[in-house]
């Protein structure tokens, strides 16, 4: 189905390659998140920008109750462990990307301990939390009415985060009102080598990852 809600990004002052990363979609269908790349013009360095649409996402996270808020923190948190791997040609020492979830998940728990900046979305303030690990960050926001916005930033400060209402959808290459095709989405991205964000270490683990490979028994 095309995507029915307000989705954020980026605004238009940030200069370089936008598309359209990926999205997530409920049993019928009705996508309940949008994720938006932005990568700075003639660096590594960008965000991307994930649109949560809160009743829906309430619904489809939290349909017997619980705090969604610690959903959003982890869809942040998860995020982020992911984008800082090294490149695939690294090595996985055993069992470390089970720590990394896992580590993903408690820090989530703890979101309300994540420091507190302050981001613009259509020029007025809101206030987010961050979580900082591996060379990069994510945080979120709660305090729009219509949705929960995630960031997560390589080689950008999280202050910087200036987020518009996006209309001019075809700055990502993507027509939001038609049906979304992950199989779509990846022929674009397959032929624009610049719409992918770059991890911080490409041939190595951080000290953040490599501080959470499980120490093996003898």
């Amino acid at each position: 189905m095309p995507v029915d809600f307000a989705v954020y990004g980026l605004d238009w002052g940030f200069r370089g390659p936008r598309w359209v990363d990926f999205f997530e979609g409920a049993p019928d269908g009705r996508p309940w998140a949008l994720w938006l790349g932005h990568r700075r013009q003639g660096s590594e360095h960008g965000v991307r920008i994930g649109t949560l649409p809160r009743p829906r996402y309430d619904e489809t996270m939290c349909p017997n109750g619980g705090d969604p808020l610690a959903e959003v923190a982890f869809g942040g948190a998860f995020g982020l462990v992911n984008l800082t791997l090294p490149d695939g040609s690294v090595p996985r020492p055993d069992g470390l990307i089970l720590a990394l979830v896992e580590h993903a998940e408690k820090q989530a728990k703890r979101y309300e301990e994540w420091p507190q900046v302050t981001w613009r979305v259509e020029g007025e303030p809101v206030r987010a939390r961050v979580w900082h690990f591996a060379g990069a960050w994510a945080g979120f926001t709660s305090e729009l009415p219509d949705a929960y916005v995630i960031a997560i930033g390589i080689g950008l400060p999280p202050e910087e985060t200036h987020l518009v209402r996006i209309d001019k959808t075809d700055s990502y290459g993507t027509d939001f009102g038609a049906p979304l095709s992950l199989t779509e989405l990846g022929k674009h991205k397959s032929n624009r080598p610049e719409a992918w964000l770059p991890p911080p270490q490409r041939d190595a683990f951080h000290p953040d990852q490599l501080a959470l490979v499980p120490e093996t028994g003898h």
